[in-house]
């Protein structure tokens, strides 16, 4: 989205104290946002202009988008091309402001006879009709009915996500020693009737206090605490403004050093990568590390191995990548028979320590530690069954349910095993120690995947084949779906699911995820990215001079298009290839334009050619944009977008983060509004019959592109759903709380 901001802005829609909207001249679903410079949050009619407010309350709000949208919660946020502006979803307001309190001050204590600083758990949930001439009237429930401002059920619904939304940011700010003490949200609804954070949230929405000291305060009481008004005691408002702005460009979804995804912004992220080996006589622990920085591109939040030892089970977890954690000293204490390893991007559950895998369990003696790539979908349900065994979960996973399933359940191992298998719904590989075994467990329909190898007399499971090459192991078959692996001293024993469904490997893994020399269904990811290359030349040719590829996934599509076509290919696009987890942070002109960081065109490669870019995939459509400028600014005279999988339009239930289905770029727009919004002359997407031949004509999930699921996901459940408690109960404590 490179050049003048403003030459994005249509016809301007509406005006407020704090923001002009503008229509989007290319896309009718979306509009543009510019915050003012207008100082809002002072009493009664005084407003100071402060120059540079504008862009402050821009980054900030654009930085909490950000994390909202990587902790799954719907925003109106599509992207931000400058600090003043960004580019949103239109939607139609609520006239609410919901307000979460987890300290009494300010106007609460007015209303009522509380002392000051009183915590609430959970935080209080008010809800305040927006009328300006009546000073935003405190309204409940029943009013809110009565007036046809929202249902019963959008209530409950606006204080769930209000609660969702303060638990994120109380939690990231209390990672930089801030309390969040009260906060408010507005909200809209989209075409479809969803409901959608649509709010400026910045120092002018909420309370923040570094260290938990009030006099320390970052927000609005800055401002109407000064008495008088003077251009010094302005410039110490602004000096707070910068330092909110500087504080959330550390927030995770904003921070270089938060976990990226391989090959750059707008790419769908995996779960996780398992591995396992069972083998006296071998550095079990060292040879799963080995194995888990093979699969270092399923997730790079947390990374632990668990190893069995004179039957202890002894777990070593910590955040960050595989070689960031773990030191030479500790490595040589692992020791044992027996280990797994789990490296981790979080679905299910935030991204902190208690979350990190394998998991381990323990109870009346026995003990399991537990490693899971994938997510199920019925958490609550899972939470539910363990409750009722007399057991509570410590954590916000899925995987911690599993483990508690199993450890609590009759029988043997196995037994207890395909008993959790039939009450799990959803996507599960697994590596499990006990004891005296290592199992590895596929669900029933193989969404994610597994593997089996063998090396020196033992054997090895893994996510992807590439982690055995990796150890020196060699490639035995696919753990079939619904099939039971155990292994011990006695050696391998396979306990098969009877009349299992219709297999439904994730078609993501060959498009995307795996890595390119992994084998999937007796076929490498590779061959079958270029096959899809291939057949997306058929498909759509072009009249053009070269091909590249988006480096690194969309190069192998690219060959084969190039192949296919006669076309030569080009490299068109350097990546630097250190940016992705660096600590060095962009200053505000590099932010504005941030995709240069990562690539650069080859002006002697594209400069006066008709350039065909091929990439695997576009999901929110918030990177493309500038790649394409970059390659017109490196003097192409014409750009064909080729994208080698079918537009994605829906979500992702089985721990491939996609994000909301209302943020994905193809979720009700046409090709021809896509093709303006990434600014290419033409796009042309691979077709589901195109894909399925390139894929092997197998039985694969398609539900991120189709909207049809394997399995019911009716009960499908937000990332943090276990930590949020959205339950029934909760939900109805909420409709109260609301009302």
């Amino acid at each position: 989205m490179g050049g003048d901001p403003s030459a994005m802005r249509g016809p301007r829609l509406v005006e407020g104290k704090t923001k002009v909207v503008y229509a989007d001249p290319a896309d009718p679903a979306l509009a543009v946002i510019v915050h003012k410079d207008d100082i809002t949050a002072g009493d009664g009619a005084r407003r100071d202009r402060l120059p540079g407010k504008g862009a402050l309350s821009g980054r900030t709000t654009s930085n909490v988008f950000r994390l909202l949208r990587a902790s799954g919660i719907p925003t109106h946020f599509v992207d931000a091309p400058a600090d003043d502006e960004m580019i949103v979803r239109r939607c139609d307001m609520i006239p609410l402001e919901v307000v979460m309190r987890r300290i009494a001050t300010g106007s609460y204590l007015k209303r009522n006879d509380v002392p000051e600083g009183t915590r609430f758990d959970p935080p209080v949930v008010e809800l305040f009709f927006k009328d300006d001439a009546n000073h935003d009237p405190l309204v409940d429930a029943e009013w809110i009915v009565a007036h046809d401002v929202a249902t019963p059920d959008e209530i409950a619904r606006l204080a769930e996500i209000g609660r969702r939304v303060f638990e994120t940011l109380e939690a990231t700010w209390e990672k930089q020693d801030v309390q969040l003490v009260d906060l408010k949200i507005e909200f809209g609804r989209d075409a479809d009737g969803n409901l959608l954070v649509a709010d400026v949230i910045d120092n002018d929405s909420w309370r923040i206090w570094p260290g938990g000291r009030k006099e320390a305060m970052l927000d609005k009481q800055v401002y109407r605490d000064t008495a008088e008004v003077t251009d010094e005691a302005l410039r110490g408002v602004l000096i707070k403004y910068q330092q909110v702005a500087a504080l959330t460009d550390e927030f995770p979804a904003t921070n270089a050093a938060a976990p990226a995804s391989p090959s750059g912004d707008d790419k769908p992220r995996e779960a996780c990568g398992v591995f396992g080996i069972w083998g006296e006589g071998t550095d079990v622990a060292r040879t799963t590390l080995l194995g888990l920085m093979a699969l270092q591109h399923r997730g790079q939040e947390s990374a632990g191995v668990a190893v069995l030892d004179d039957g202890r089970i002894r777990v070593a977890l910590g955040m960050g990548r595989v070689d960031q954690i773990f030191r030479p000293d500790e490595v040589d204490g692992l020791t044992g028979i027996a280990a797994i390893g789990h490296t981790r991007y979080s679905t299910t559950g935030s991204s902190r320590i208690e979350n990190a895998q394998p998991i381990l369990v323990e109870s009346d003696g026995q003990a399991l530690a537990l490693g899971h790539n994938g997510n199920v979908v019925n958490p609550l349900e899972l939470r539910r069954l363990v409750r009722e065994r007399g057991v509570e979960p410590v954590t916000g996973s899925d995987s911690e349910l599993l483990a508690l399933l199993i450890l609590h359940g009759q029988g043997t191992w196995e037994e207890r095993i395909r008993r959790m298998m039939e009450l799990a719904s959803g996507a599960y590989s697994l590596t499990i120690i006990t004891n005296d075994a290592l199992f590895a467990v596929r669900d029933p329909y193989g969404l994610r995947p597994l593997c089996l190898g063998w090396r020196d007399d033992h054997w090895i499971v893994a996510s992807e084949s590439c982690a055995l090459d990796t150890v020196g192991a060699e490639l035995v078959r696919d753990v079939q779906p619904g099939e039971i692996l155990r292994l011990d001293d006695a050696g391998l024993r396979s306990n098969l699911m009877e009349n299992p469904p219709r297999p439904a490997l994730c078609v993501f893994e060959q498009i995307y995820f795996a890595r390119p020399d992994s084998v999937l269904d007796g076929q490498t990811a590779f061959e079958a990215r270029v096959a899809m290359g291939r057949e997306l030349a058929k498909e759509h040719p072009a009249q053009a001079d070269l091909v590249i590829g988006v480096p690194d996934s969309g190069v192998p599509a690219a060959i084969g298009y190039a192949q296919e076509m006669g076309l030569p290919l080009s490299e068109g696009l350097v990546k630097n290839r250190y940016v992705g987890r660096t600590f060095i942070q962009p200053d505000q002109h590099s932010r504005q334009s941030g995709i240069r960081l990562k690539f650069n065109p080859l002006r002697g490669a594209v400069k006066d050619k008709r350039v065909v870019i091929v990439d695997d995939s576009v999901v929110r459509g918030n990177t493309m944009p500038q790649i394409v400028d970059l390659l017109r600014r490196g003097g192409a005279t014409a750009i064909h977008l080729r994208i080698s999988a079918p537009p994605i339009a829906h979500s992702c239930h089985f721990g491939i983060d996609m994000g909301e289905r209302e943020s994905l770029i193809a979720h009700g727009r046409d090709l021809e509004a896509i093709r303006r919004h990434l600014g290419a002359d033409t796009l042309g997407y691979l077709s589901l019959d195109g894909l399925l031949r390139a894929a092997g004509e197998r039985n694969r999930c398609l539900g991120c592109l189709t909207g049809r699921y394997p399995v019911p996901v009716d009960t499908a459940s937000a990332k943090d759903a276990l930590e949020a408690g959205t339950d029934a109960a909760a939900a109805e404590r909420l409709r109260a709380a609301a009302g």
